[in-house]
């Protein structure tokens, strides 16, 4: 259900079903259908700040760091 077209602008147009896979466990995967971990999750306050609530522990399989750590990380440069 990807975007199939681009709006006038030229940025794309929404989708019907938009689901956003975050992490699955120490899954790794890199295709041009599915990547995983988001790859910019990690940047977002609003997918950090809910995951550090129920998995602060978990740790990012690429970048070796908890959750905890990096929305700590992140907290500190956005101030």
């Amino acid at each position: 259900m990807g975007r199939v077209e681009k709006s006038v602008d030229g940025r794309y147009a929404d989708r019907v079903i938009d689901i956003d896979l975050i992490m699955a466990g120490d899954l790794v995967i890199d295709t041009q259908e599915l990547t995983l971990p988001h790859p910019r999750f990690h940047q977002r306050d609003f997918v950090l700040r809910p995951l550090c609530e129920i998995a602060p522990d978990q740790v990012h399989p690429l970048l070796g760091k908890s959750i905890r750590q990096l929305f700590e990380e992140l907290g500190r440069g956005s101030q």
